[in-house]
């Protein structure tokens, strides 16, 4: 995410995105889908996230939503879908979902998965919550800042 957002912006937009989608919030966001149908194929993740305040401020918003178009270019766990679409369809899925899960967003190596994965799993050592955890590759810039999609 570097590539486009200064990397000590990436803790603070990652905690945004948690923020969001657990706890409290999280029902928000189930009635926010209900009415809005904000994560569906009519939005990108970038109109989702500026619709949601869902951003930093200054020149790494921008970065921002380059960062979430450039995943349409990048893979997913699901052979037919795009890491964008993917990502999508997960929140869809879950925010209209008889029992929504909270959702922990993060991200990981491109070298090791070039691509968007969604699991369900135990992200905190501290914590018996599974989530539905959301992680987008990144890799690094050229000057020693990291980059994805």
């Amino acid at each position: 995410m570097g590539g486009f957002v200064a990397d000590k912006q990436v803790p603070s937009i990652i905690v945004q995105l948690d923020m969001r989608f657990q706890g409290e919030a999280l029902t928000e966001m189930v009635g926010l889908q209900k009415e809005f149908k904000i994560f569906s194929g009519r939005h990108t993740l970038a109109s989702a996230a500026a619709l949601l305040d869902l951003a930093p401020g200054g020149k790494d918003r921008r970065g921002w939503f380059l960062f979430l178009n450039g995943l349409k270019k990048v893979p997913s766990d699901v052979a037919r879908l795009n890491g964008h679409d993917r990502i999508i369809s997960a929140l869809k899925k879950n925010l209209e979902a008889k029992s929504p899960m909270q959702v922990h967003f993060t991200s990981h190596p491109a070298s090791a998965t070039p691509g968007v994965t969604v699991t369900l799993e135990r992200p905190f050592s501290y914590s018996r919550t599974e989530f539905l955890t959301i992680s987008a590759p990144t890799g690094r810039a050229s000057g020693g800042k990291s980059k994805s999609a």
